[in-house]
This record gives C-alpha cells, structure tokens and sequence, in this order.
C-alpha cells in the first residue's frame, strides 16, 4: 500500500507575492495597499529592478505594456478573489508540488 499525503493552499493564506531579480538577486514581498498601488495600470515600478535595473515586466525588446499588463491582471485577481472568499459558496485550493 502507497500512502500520499497533499498539501494545498487557499486564498486566504496568499498574504502576498515575493519579486526576486534573477541578475541581482534583490527581492521585495509585495502585499496590501503596496499590492493595489503597483497594479495600477498607470504605474510603471515593475518595468524594471529598482536596483540594478534589469527588465522586469517589461524586458528588452518586447511591446511596452504587454507582459505588464498581465502581472497588474493577476495581481488584481488575487485581490478580487480574496475578497470574493467571503460571499462564494465553495473554497478555492491549489495543489502544490509535493518537497521532493
């Protein structure tokens, strides 16, 4: 017999997300009224490391806006659906990849 054990995660524990540069390796969490004020389609913060300056959601070479728009998307999302949990009639939950 083969036991398994899952491990999800719900709505309610996402308090955040975590950005970290792959050239410098600088990271910032992002969470609350900084998480509303970055996905601002107006703000332009994220386009690139605020410390070495490699592109983030607008690397060389691509249409300004286009990957940008996508990560302001999702971040907005994550905030509706956070405040949707209150009033919906069922649980979001998303498996993660067991440790290995």
């Amino acid at each position: 017999m083969t036991s398994q054990t899952k491990k999800f995660i719900e709505i309610e524990d996402i308090v955040g997300i975590q950005i970290e540069c792959k050239k410098c390796g600088i990271s910032l969490l992002v969470a609350g009224e900084t998480m509303r004020s970055l996905s601002d389609p107006h703000n332009d913060a994220l386009y690139r490391c605020p410390s070495c300056q490699n592109g983030w959601t607008v690397p060389p070479d691509t249409p300004l806006g286009s990957f940008d728009d996508e990560v302001k998307k999702f971040m907005r999302t994550l905030e509706k659906m956070r405040t949707a949990v209150e009033w919906a009639s069922f649980v979001w939950e998303w498996p993660l990849v067991p440790q290995r």
